[in-house]
């Protein structure tokens, strides 16, 4: 009896109590999964794309760079400021202090220390006022640093999955290619029999895209591999392997308590965090004129609603779309499961000879095409659910 081994999908996933580890896809693995890396091989898995993205990426190297140049300058104004004492009323020098008595009527000893004493003043407020400026633009440097960080990840996260996918589309239009080629051979036999006119013969074969289609998702998935190697910050002449075999869990989705991760997300964000802190800052406004304290104060905390709202609609949004898309691919996941068993039935048909070759084939390109549009479905449910995370952690 003949057998067709049926190999891994590209993505492993968990939907509530359903193991998607189950369904099968009939083409072979886009990639192999089972190879000796060597020192000089880098394998990329999206386990793995965060700290290849962080050490690579040419970017973030410069927004580290940018960072640790923000830092070496807190660190320099905060050991001048450090270093100098504040002067105190008791440190001024008063013209009516005895030791001034027997000066000139110029006062000229007095006011050498009182300039002393004014530049001392000034020099402290300044060296106060650049280490509050320089840790404020720490703070702002390493925000967007973080920031970008996430979003640099999150693309490298996008195009890998994508190009995964789009790799499972290229394999199936190689099959294609072949089962069109196997038709194209019974289309000649047919005409060459006197079964089929030339027309109809002519009309077959132009109808046969698949060539074209193979080349066109050829040249899509190498465009891809370029613009993914060049997010992560490897050379595409780099030797490197990508793991196809990911596995990750969809449980969490269906547990997800979304009031707890709204109130992590208002409490992470660093949009809020400085509407915060600018209401915070104007306490030092207290002692000006009243009024204009109080419109300050109100805008801030009218600024800090618009934020707050803003978050929550944007978390809820982002919220929907991941469980609309959950959902959909939970239902699907029943017709792929069914449509494998079909298969499976087919190929028992076809292994006892009950049905050609060329019915086998095509109840297999129906199957891998359906999941090959499974597996894009299965990792834009992914994706949103790492950006979802993305803002419940604050970016």
């Amino acid at each position: 009896m003949k057998k067709i081994f049926i190999s891994c999908l590209i993505m492993t996933l968990m939907l509530t109590n359903i193991s998607l580890v189950n369904i099968s896809s009939v083409q072979a693995a886009t990639t192999d999964n089972v190879v000796t890396t060597t020192e000089n091989t880098i394998k990329i898995s999206l386990d793995n794309i965060r700290d290849i993205v962080i050490e690579n990426n040419l970017d973030l190297k410069i927004a580290d760079n940018n960072l640790k140049i923000t830092k070496e300058k807190r660190d320099d104004a905060k050991s001048t400021y450090e270093g100098k004492t504040e002067p105190t009323d008791s440190d001024k020098p008063q013209s009516s202090d005895s030791k001034y008595a027997t000066d000139d009527a110029n006062h000229t000893a007095y006011n050498a220390d009182k300039a002393v004493y004014d530049k001392s003043v000034t020099d402290y407020n300044a060296a106060k006022k650049d280490y509050e400026t320089t840790k404020n633009n720490y703070k702002t440097a390493k925000t967007n640093y973080d920031q970008k960080v996430e979003s640099v990840v999150y693309s490298a996260q996008t195009a890998y999955l994508n190009y995964l996918s789009d790799l499972a589309t290229q394999k199936l239009n190689e099959d294609t290619v072949k089962t069109n080629e196997k038709e194209a051979k019974v289309y000649k036999l047919q005409y060459d029999s006197g079964f089929i006119s030339k027309n109809t013969y002519i009309d077959n074969l132009q109808k046969n895209t698949s060539v074209n289609d193979l080349n066109s998702s050829k040249d899509k998935v190498e465009l891809e591999r370029i613009q993914l190697c060049n997010t992560l910050g490897i050379s595409p002449e780099e030797k490197m392997i990508f793991n196809t075999e990911i596995n990750e869990d969809f449980q969490v989705i269906s547990k997800i308590n979304y009031e707890n991760d709204l109130n992590q997300m208002l409490d992470n964000n660093f949009d809020i965090k400085d509407k915060n802190d600018a209401i915070d800052d104007l306490d030092d406004e207290k002692d000006d004129d009243t009024d204009i304290y109080d419109y300050n104060v109100d805008n801030a905390e009218i600024s800090l609603k618009q934020a707050i709202n803003t978050a929550e609609t944007d978390f809820k949004g982002k919220y929907n779309d991941l469980i609309t898309s959950y959902n959909s691919i939970k239902s699907s996941y029943d017709v792929i499961i069914q449509e494998q068993k079909e298969y499976q039935v087919t190929q028992t048909q076809y292994d006892y000879g009950f049905i050609s070759q060329n019915g086998l084939d095509a109840k297999k390109l129906k199957l891998d095409t359906d999941i090959a549009s499974f597996i894009k479905s299965r990792n834009s449910c992914y994706l949103l659910y790492l950006k979802y995370i993305e803002m419940k952690e604050g970016y």
